[in-house]
Order: structure tokens, then C-alpha cells, then sequence
């Protein structure tokens, strides 16, 4: 019989592989099985991996459910690293849905969550995200460093792929400009959720009209 262990080891490499439908049912089998054994701490990991899978099935109401359910997990345990996680996976959900300002809000609790522990793992990811909502305000100015930042963490972590995410989004605000503060709520920039490459016009287009895209630099799906 394959223990809830196993289960999660294999959840976590579906995900790597990007399979996250069957990533997430073997996630929501481990955590059934934990459950049943009493063992919440490996159930809420479990669930960070189910959430973590969903949201890259573009399934936004059903990412906001886990993350919330795994802050909340999180919080009944005074855990400040899955609080972060949480708070990292609301602001892809909010990210993804175009929600700037709220995907700015749920990065920034992530990412000083994340620094109360002092994770690496999570500063960088509430970094990039943070980030990269700001770069889709027009605040470019305070993106700059949180991109520096995310860099550093992700080359000492072994990130690679995501540290080129970062290096490439800082080098492409480099040639944009600064916009007014009283205007920046205005902007919509529409940007890979992943690695905020900017979408083409008709990428663009197929997103307003409620269609799939690939971002051609990492191959994330968005819409």
C-alpha cells in the first residue's frame, strides 16, 4: 500500500513535471490519508501542494478556496511559513486575474511573513510576485528592488529558471517609463503570471476574449 508520504513525494514531482491535475489528486489523496493518521502537520503540506497545482490549472476560485483554507491552517498553528505561502498563492490568484492592487496586498504580507522566518524560498517568490503586481501598476521604481533582491535569493536557493525571470523583467523595466503616481491606477500592462514577460497584442487579444496564451519566454498558460 503507497503511504500518504509517498503520495506527497510523488504529488510534488508532478508538479515539477507540470502535470497538475494528477499532482493535485495525489496531493488530496495524501492529505486524506494524513488526515486519517492524525498527522496535520504533513496534511497542511499537502494542501499547499494541492493549491499550488490548482492555481496553474488556471482554476482561480478553486486556488483562492485552498490558500485561504491553508492560511488558516497556518494561522491556527502560529506558522509563519505556510501563512506566507498562502499569502503567495492569493497574490498569484489575484495576479492572474488582473487584480493588481490586491495581488500587491497578499505579496507583501507573504513576503514580510517570509522574513520573520527568514525563508529565502518565499522572500524571493513574494519578491518576484510583489514585483511584478508593481510593475503592472507602473511603479517601476519600487519593483527595481525587490527584482534585486529576488535575484540574489534565487542564485543562493538554485532557483535558476526563476532567477532568469527576474534578471530578464528587471532588464525590460529598464527601457519602460516611469508612471505618475496619480495615473498609475489607470495602467493595465498585461504580463505573464509567471515570469511577467509582457504578452504581444495578440496574445492580448486572445486573454480579452476569455481565451489561453503561452508566454513564449517560460511556457506558462495563462487566461
Amino acid at each position: 500500500m503507497t503511504t500518504p508520504d509517498e503520495l506527497l513525494q510523488e504529488a510534488a514531482r508532478l508538479h515539477s513535471a507540470s502535470d497538475f491535475k494528477k499532482g493535485m489528486k495525489t496531493a488530496e489523496k495524501a492529505r486524506k490519508k494524513f488526515q486519517k493518521e492524525g498527522r496535520m502537520d504533513r496534511a497542511i503540506e499537502a494542501l499547499r501542494v494541492m493549491g499550488d497545482c490548482v492555481v496553474n490549472t488556471h482554476d482561480l476560485k478553486k486556488a483562492e478556496k485552498l490558500y485561504n483554507q491553508l492560511w488558516k491552517e497556518g494561522f491556527g498553528i502560529s506558522n509563519k511559513w505556510y501563512q506566507s505561502a498562502a499569502h503567495w498563492g492569493l497574490g498569484q490568484v489575484a495576479f492572474r486575474g488582473m487584480n493588481y492592487p490586491a495581488a500587491v496586498i497578499h505579496f507583501e504580507q507573504g513576503i514580510d511573513l517570509a522574513r520573520d522566518v527568514a525563508d529565502k524560498w518565499y522572500i524571493a517568490w513574494n519578491a518576484l510576485g510583489l514585483a511584478l503586481a508593481l510593475r503592472g501598476l507602473g511603479r517601476l521604481s519600487e519593483a527595481v528592488p525587490l527584482l534585486q533582491e529576488a535575484i540574489v535569493l534565487f542564485k543562493e536557493i538554485g532557483q535558476s529558471a526563476a532567477q532568469s525571470w527576474a534578471e530578464k523583467a528587471l532588464q525590460e523595466i529598464g527601457g519602460e517609463v516611469q508612471v505618475d503616481e496619480g495615473t498609475a491606477g489607470e495602467v493595465q500592462i498585461w504580463l505573464c503570471p509567471m515570469c511577467g514577460s509582457k504578452f504581444k497584442e495578440d496574445q492580448v487579444a486572445r486573454l480579452k476574449s476569455k481565451k489561453t496564451t503561452t508566454c513564449e519566454y517560460c511556457g506558462t498558460t495563462a487566461g
